[in-house]
């Protein structure tokens, strides 16, 4: 999902954009790639400008069984390091290397209002992005520039969590748990244009959280869809049925409250074009309506 509004973005502005893929090239810009030996063709990627690495098996759409997480764990970090082995034998790397972590690096924080810099929390969820994260970073072994761009919940009308988050509230909406937990979000818009701003800005290294500047409890943004919506939010998901239906999972992506802020990436000089939840749903919704 990401991956195609950002290449769109880019191929809309003039660039010439390769996509390396794991499935055999069936057109002139894709790169074949096995994520657990090599790139295909590595010479294909010579002199790059720019590398956005966005690998990585969905993260919610299954309980975190044991065969599940090293799933997880493979295609992110061992993915990322068959890459940039692959890189390292290019006479010039890429000039700048992108790659996408999470904000679960942080854990459960409550009403902790979380920077770029703060320390991570603990559980599998934040070992798997410091995994993730120091993989992204080793690409400065190549003399490339690296940043990260740490995901919140990316609300997107053509996939991802936000066409699941409508169906129920086409009848009555809801919040999760208590609704106490802050959730912390970015529109697909703001997603590709953070991506690109850390590829283009030369000031851009290391992480960054990708989040809205102002999160708020997850009960609110659940009404703020549902004004939108013009459906009544009166009732919850309660933890003990999360729990049992999707385990850790639950507790460490849905019910844990992040406050995350992005102070690096106001500081360089982004600018978020949806930074309201309810201007951000309406533009959802009337994509999604038609």
């Amino acid at each position: 999902m990401i991956g195609t509004a950002l290449a769109e973005k880019l191929r809309a502005r003039g660039d010439e954009v390769l996509i390396v893929t794991r499935r055999s090239p069936n057109a002139d810009h894709e790169v074949q790639w096995d994520p657990t030996r090599r790139v295909h063709a590595i010479e294909r990627l010579e002199a790059l400008d720019g590398l956005f690495n966005l690998a990585g098996a969905p993260i919610a759409n299954r309980p975190w069984t044991k065969a599940r997480r090293k799933v997880l764990w493979d295609s992110r970090i061992q993915a990322t390091e068959v890459l940039i082995e692959s890189l390292a034998r290019l006479d010039t790397p890429p000039r700048v290397y992108v790659g996408v972590g999470g904000l679960g690096i942080f854990g459960d924080r409550g009403e902790e209002e979380i920077g770029d810099d703060d320390p991570p929390g603990t559980g599998f969820l934040s070992e798997l992005c410091i995994g993730w994260e120091t993989a992204h970073m080793s690409a400065e072994n190549l003399g490339s520039r690296a940043a990260v761009l740490r995901m919140s919940l990316v609300l997107s009308p053509t996939g991802g969590v936000f066409p699941l988050m409508v169906r129920p509230f086409r009848y009555i909406g809801g919040w999760m748990g208590n609704g106490r937990q802050f959730t912390s979000w970015i529109s697909i818009r703001d997603c590709v244009g953070a991506l690109i701003h850390l590829a283009e800005t030369n000031t851009c290294s290391g992480y960054f959280n990708g989040t809205v500047p102002e999160p708020v409890h997850n009960r609110e943004w659940c009404k703020a869809l549902g004004r939108v919506m013009h459906r009544p939010v009166v009732t919850h998901a309660p933890k003990w049925a999360m729990r049992g239906a999707l385990g850790e999972l639950a507790d460490e992506l849905f019910l844990a409250s992040l406050r995350c802020v992005p102070r690096k990436l106001l500081a360089s000089g982004f600018t978020f074009e949806d930074p309201d939840a309810e201007e951000t749903f309406e533009w959802l919704i009337a994509e999604i309506d038609g």
